[in-house]
């Protein structure tokens, strides 16, 4: 038994409502989300809501127009969906992202020029195969993130993304003319249910998409958590237990390469006399500032983190004591010339002292002995007039007896 066709645009706009409920909802439960691409996720379920409206509009648009603006919030939604994914890998290419967007639009409103009014059959299979051209892309994105993003939320959103490709076949293989219904209402008269069905479909295949992005956040707001008790809630850096553990790594892999490993202490020059005269606020200001120029001029196989307090230290595998003395010059000059904030027109800034070691350490040598020698070499920095670097002394040669 069919539905007659004017009750269609009410079961869309009921579609609609639910996708702008489940969009809601979503946001209320992941706005923290916000640099991890959530934000997009749930744009595309109340895209996609814009999109039922479009078919729940009949007899208040001119009906041409009213098919466009469905299709091209459709295609809005995917986009957005597969942009999201690409946020939650951390990946940001502007070229990339505009492709996903504007290629699909260009085309639904090139189909649109086409098509439209004389063969709007057409019109609909051929935006079907752009829809499922961009659910294919956004299987290939996940099958990007399998490795790193395992767990529930990513096994929901490819299931639903595999679902949601599967509900477009039928429209991609719908090659029979419109009946007169389907001139009128752009729904194919003869089986109106059927295309409700395959909408539901889509609606709720997008949605467990969303959903299954919420989970993925969630997975790994879980997974992190050990890892941000390790940062320094001011710096966002390593605390001791981290860098301890990552020296003790890169002083192993020293001693099987034969490469030397370099420790470097940085201390801010008087920060006690900044703090007593400029407030703690502007020193923590001073000390988020000096954390930002360290990890900009690292190199990626380097580690910065917190030594405590004022103090920062860097662990530089393979790095001999020019390499790294080299690094430390350019960072002091950097430093030198870094604006914390200027305040009635005062430009604050800070100097820093910096110790280096660098060595291959001997066999069973803990981190204790690296850090301590780096330790000397930054006492000798600040007791020699500060805003320098001093590389530590080289061990003694064996003599014989």
């Amino acid at each position: 038994m069919t539905a007659p066709v004017t009750d269609l645009p009410n079961t869309f706009g009921m579609i609609a409502i639910a996708a702008w409920t489940a969009s809601w909802v979503l946001w209320v439960l992941g706005r923290q989300y916000v640099r991890q691409g959530m934000p997009l996720a749930i744009a595309s379920t109340a895209l996609l809501g814009l999109s039922y409206l479009g078919l729940a509009l009949h007899g208040t648009l001119e009906w041409a127009g009213q098919q466009v603006f469905s299709r091209v919030m459709a295609s809005a939604a995917l986009a957005a969906f597969t942009i999201a994914l690409q946020r939650f890998r951390q990946s940001r290419e502007w070229q990339r992202d505009s492709a996903t967007v504007l290629i699909p639009l260009l085309g639904s409103l090139a189909l649109a020029a086409l098509f439209l009014p004389k063969d709007p059959s057409a019109f609909h299979r051929m935006h079907a195969v752009i829809a499922a051209l961009q659910t294919a892309y956004t299987l290939v994105v996940l099958a990007g993130m399998r490795s790193n993003t395992p767990g529930p939320g990513w096994v929901l959103v490819t299931v639903a993304t595999t679902a949601q490709l599967l509900a477009l076949l039928p429209l991609i293989l719908l090659h029979d003319r419109p009946s007169a219904a389907f001139e009128q209402h752009g729904l194919p008269g003869s089986t109106p249910v059927w295309w409700v069905v395959v909408g539901l479909l889509l609606y709720l295949a997008l949605a467990g998409t969303s959903i299954g992005f919420l989970v993925m956040q969630r997975d790994r707001e879980a997974a992190n958590a050990p890892q941000r008790a390790e940062l320094d809630p001011l710096t966002q850096l390593p605390r001791r237990t981290a860098w301890l553990r990552t020296l003790g790594r890169a002083a192993d892999a020293a001693r099987s390469d034969n490469k030397p490993v370099a420790v470097m202490l940085i201390d801010i020059d008087h920060f006690r006399r900044f703090n007593g005269r400029h407030g703690h606020l502007l020193g923590d200001q001073a000390i988020r500032s000096l954390a930002d120029v360290l990890k900009q001029q690292s190199r990626g196989r380097d580690v910065v983190a917190r030594f405590g307090g004022d103090a920062f230290i860097l662990v530089l595998p393979s790095t001999n004591s020019d390499e790294a003395l080299t690094m430390a010059q350019r960072l002091v000059r950097a430093i030198r010339n870094l604006p914390i904030l200027p305040t009635g027109g005062e430009r604050l800034g800070v100097t820093v002292s910096i110790g280096i070691h660098s060595c291959i350490p001997a066999k069973g040598e803990g981190c204790a002995p690296l850090v301590a020698a780096a330790e000397a070499a930054l006492r000798k920095a600040k007791s020699t007039g500060r805003d320098r670097v001093v590389l530590s002394a080289p061990p003694p040669l064996a003599t014989g007896v």
